[in-house]
């Protein structure tokens, strides 16, 4: 794909199309702030893995349930990295079978990759919407902390949501940096049949 990335952030980019609407443009802010907080989320567990080695070793004595800690909220972090993925291009792609493509044909296929994300958040919202309601009426714990663990899947849920935001955004950008004629868009009448 192009190096040319259209929000100048992390990854590799689609081929450029016109500015995003305001409200899209909020909706991407929304996104990479969401992102922030799951990078944040990963720090505070390392800092926290981190010390609890310390401890260990100095001490005798790690934290107690810090493993179960870092299991409940690694796949939550996880989770808020995929929007932002999906929105600066940040996924792993094969670039060497589009190298040679043209511009239309790379935004075609980043349309077609966007509708892929756009059906694999919709299933996936709707399985681990089940799985939030199955969870709560089982009250599963952690073993330690008894953090219960249907506590996970609303910020999971969020950033499927985010995800499937972020596939729209996506689409949309390619949609629009297709040529009119691609779109089914009618061009403007010519001023040379006047007279």
């Amino acid at each position: 794909m192009s190096d040319h990335n259209r929000s100048g952030e992390g990854g590799r980019g689609l081929p450029s199309s016109p500015p995003r609407p305001a409200w899209l443009a909020a909706i991407a802010a929304i996104i990479r702030y969401w992102a922030l907080l799951g990078g944040l989320l990963t720090l505070t567990l390392s800092v926290m893995t981190a010390l609890s080695a310390l401890s260990n070793l100095f001490l005798g004595r790690p934290f107690s349930a810090d493993h179960e800690l870092v299991k409940h909220f690694i796949a939550v972090a996880i989770f808020t990295f995929l929007p932002y993925c999906q929105l600066t291009g940040s996924n792993v792609t094969v670039d060497i079978f589009t190298e040679g493509m043209s511009e239309t044909r790379k935004l075609a296929m980043a349309a077609c990759s966007s509708l892929f994300a756009i059906a694999f958040s919709i299933v996936l919202f709707i399985q681990m919407y089940a799985g939030l309601f199955s969870y709560i009426r089982y009250r599963e714990v952690t073993p330690v902390l008894k953090l219960p663990l249907w506590t996970a899947f609303p910020p999971i849920l969020v950033s499927l949501l985010l995800l499937f935001a972020a596939a729209c955004i996506t689409f949309a950008d390619s949609w629009r940096g297709m040529p009119p004629a691609l779109r089914g868009a009618r061009s403007a009448p010519s001023d040379s049949k006047a007279g």
